[in-house]
């Protein structure tokens, strides 16, 4: 999402609109992906799960480019969590340029866009949707303000008066050499990062990305970017996906611990193109979710398995990312596939679909959800484009999840043989209080597929009728160890069983 996986239109002065991630961190291959990753272990486990650890159904709201008003996403609270969604995500509350980044770059931090409402809006939302049990996110910039911002304006107007202590002046980095270093901290490419000249001011500032950039080696940049990130936990923000992202020391009281102890409620952080490559790093350095597989529109576990990049022992593999993130107090994300880019995406309202998306969508649900990846829509107005019958099975999908302690992702996962054919996969949840327990199994072939699974060692009781979780009713008998279940072309079970 750029947007946690966000990626962002940056059309240069050239004119060439160019599809790349915001952060030039380097992209995770696919072994790296299925490779389990270390993780620096939690002292409490899972004895204090947090929010996040406790409900699954991430909506991403693009509000700035499409002029969604957060009044009206209020009144729709209850729609989206009758629907399973819990977390609405925002590509950025405050105020910013519409045709930059589709909205993320800053013209105002202490005001949000036009087109969305009023601040009081935006904490009737935020207080809402927590009286309702559902959290709110924000892909968030804090390292450069936008050059055609007011703040900035009137900045230059300032340092061309002589004043160098305003607030405003002391937020950037000025210098009247040209040759000085650059800041160290750059958050991207070097090719975004330079003096540029100010001709309203008669001296150079630091230009990242798309205008002044916070420079964190100095106190006062850091003074207005703390000032901006407590006006926001003001209003009751839960968490972060930050813009770039870098593991550096200068930039973890902002990326961290303001967010952790200026406000008490559980945070989900995070940054763009984190992934479970670097756990240990971001484990390490306060960052508490990042995404199991890459910041991808288009590629995630569940597209690796139907179309063949990996098989079944490659998922466990995958799989198993987010166990490790578990065992640190930590989760794992991914988004349904989707795209974000103006030109192909935005503009003509056209997004990237499966070849039988009513049905593969819904899979691909049962499969990160259940497992216990928190998980959802990249943006609500592709997911608005979808079928009512895509929307309802999917939506059924996360409401089942969230209703289901053994599938949300506090709940342990272990796989549970499903022999030799490479497109089929089971596992076992329980919860975190060891009271439910969930036998999910997938048929990712495109057509029919008797699944039999192994419940030798799996705790599992050997003679039962299970609850069909999803689809309602009762499941198929279980009358021993080997259990047949017969799945439809990219078909699932959810089923509640009994354990010994």
């Amino acid at each position: 999402m750029a947007h946690p996986r966000f990626r962002t239109a940056l059309t240069g002065a050239l004119g060439l609109t160019l599809a790349l991630p915001l952060t030039l961190a380097p992209s995770v291959t696919s072994a790296a992906a299925t490779t389990p990753a270390t993780a620096v272990a939690h002292p409490d486990k899972l004895r204090h799960s947090s929010d996040f650890q406790n409900l699954n159904g991430f909506m991403w709201y693009y509000s700035t480019y499409f002029g969604y008003k957060y009044a009206d996403i209020e009144k729709d609270l209850d729609n989206l969590k009758r629907r399973g969604i819990r977390v609405l995500g925002f590509f950025n509350p405050y105020n910013g340029d519409k045709d930059t980044c589709d909205g993320c770059s800053p013209l105002d931090f202490y005001s949000v866009p036009p087109q969305n409402g009023t601040i009081e809006d935006w904490r009737h939302l935020v207080a809402a949707a927590h009286r309702k049990g559902m959290k709110v996110v924000a892909y968030f910039v804090n390292i450069y303000m936008d050059e055609k911002s007011g703040y900035f304006r009137t900045a230059e107007r300032q340092y061309a008066a002589g004043d160098r202590t305003s607030r405003e002046v002391s937020s950037f980095h000025w210098t009247t050499d040209p040759s000085e270093p650059l800041p160290t901290l750059r958050m991207g490419p070097p090719s975004e990062s330079s003096w540029a000249y100010s001709s309203t001011a008669g001296a150079y500032y630091w230009r990242l990305w798309f205008g002044p950039g916070f420079d964190y080696d100095l106190p006062t940049n850091r003074a207005e970017v703390e000032r901006i990130e407590k006006f926001w936990l003001d209003t009751g923000l839960d968490g972060f996906m930050w813009d770039v992202g870098r593991t550096d020391s200068r930039w973890q009281p902002f990326a961290v611990n303001i967010p952790k102890t200026y406000t008490t409620n559980d945070k989900w952080l995070t940054f763009e193109r984190s992934s479970s490559a670097n756990a240990a790093d971001y484990q390490q350095f306060g960052i508490n979710s990042w995404f199991n597989y890459a910041d991808d529109d288009t590629d995630n576990d569940y597209t690796r398995i139907v179309d063949g990049s990996i098989d079944a022992n490659r998922l466990e593999a995958a799989l198993s990312n987010t166990d490790t993130a578990r065992n640190a107090g930590s989760t794992t994300y991914a988004w349904s596939i989707w795209g974000d880019d103006p030109e192909t995406n935005l503009i003509p309202h056209t997004y990237p679909t499966y070849p039988k998306d009513d049905v593969m969508r819904v899979q691909e649900a049962a499969l990160l959800a259940g497992s216990g990846i928190l998980y959802g829509s990249g943006m609500y107005d592709q997911y608005i484009r979808w079928s009512p019958k895509l929307k309802a099975n999917w939506d059924r999908v996360l409401e089942t999840v969230n209703t289901n302690k053994a599938l949300l992702p506090s709940a342990s996962r272990t796989r549970v043989p499903a022999g030799a054919d490479p497109k089929v996969y089971a596992m076992r949840r329980t919860s975190e209080d060891g009271k439910q327990t969930a036998l999910l199994v997938y048929n990712f072939n495109s057509s029919p597929t008797k699944v039999t699974v192994d419940l030798t060692g799996t705790g599992i009781d050997t003679a039962q009728m299970p609850k069909d979780l999803y689809d309602g009713g009762k499941g198929p008998v279980i009358k021993g160890a080997q259990y047949t279940v017969s799945l439809p072309a990219y078909g699932f079970k959810i089923l509640d069983v009994a354990t010994r």
